[in-house]
């Protein structure tokens, strides 16, 4: 069910909480997820995510703590049948994944298969079964508006109760529009992470005013983003 309202204020105040950090790109190593880990850590964020190898080393890494470790499915192209899906978020929920983010199959919602996502969506819905937070990633930069809508439908339909704007690796920066677009067709039936080109904090505050309560950064941007409003609660 959709959270309590917060306003952006309460979120700020509390920043870390509403943020995952992320290396999730083919190239990060092992320093790398320790780094991510450590910085998770120091930085009291809500959670942490990795490509699926690296998720027995991360969660190793953050236990103790009160940061989760998290994973995608189907990263990061959408594009794999729904079995493999399904056998892919089996595999993270053994392993103890505390979150889960689900690629959406992109290339059926700009065919307009709507009915095709909902149905593979609703599989990995059934599999997790509340046991953890699930997101739905839409890719909005390879969307057009309908597509996004469509999307959004599918999405709530399938039970998921999150929506995420994208995997940060289309190239193209999750905007203030998309982010409007979403929240007004989730119409509070689903929560809103954004995601891909989140940089700074007037982008979060922006995007916070909108209706989102959760962001996804890379841990520079993201331990940036806290130092400001640390900075503009002492001016």
């Amino acid at each position: 069910m959709p959270e309590a309202v917060i306003t952006t204020a309460e979120l700020l105040a509390t920043l870390p909480r509403h943020i995952d950090i992320s290396c999730v790109q083919a190239q990060h190593d092992r320093h790398d997820i320790e780094r991510l880990a450590a910085d998770a850590r120091a930085g009291g964020f809500v959670s942490a995510h990795v490509l699926p190898n690296w998720l027995p080393v991360l969660k190793e890494l953050l236990d103790g703590g009160d940061t989760l470790a998290g994973s995608p499915v189907g990263f990061p192209s959408g594009g794999p049948t729904t079995a493999t899906k399904v056998a892919e978020a089996t595999e993270l929920l053994d392993a103890g994944v505390q979150e889960l983010d689900v690629v959406v199959a992109i290339g059926r919602l700009r065919s307009g298969e709507g009915d095709y996502v909902e149905r593979e969506l609703r599989a990995i819905v059934e599999l997790v079964d509340g046991r953890v937070p699930l997101r739905a990633i839409l890719e909005v930069g390879r969307l057009g508006d309908d597509d996004i809508r469509l999307g959004v439908d599918a999405a709530i339909a399938a039970g998921v109760p999150w929506i995420k704007t994208g995997t940060g690796w289309s190239g193209v920066p999750t905007t203030l529009d998309h982010v409007r677009l979403i929240v007004e067709r989730a119409a509070g039936r689903a929560r809103v992470k954004a995601a891909g080109g989140v940089r700074d904090l007037a982008t979060i505050r922006a995007m916070a005013d909108a209706g989102v309560t959760r962001f996804g950064m890379n841990q520079t941007a993201a331990l940036d983003a806290v130092a400001a409003t640390r900075e503009d609660r002492t001016a």
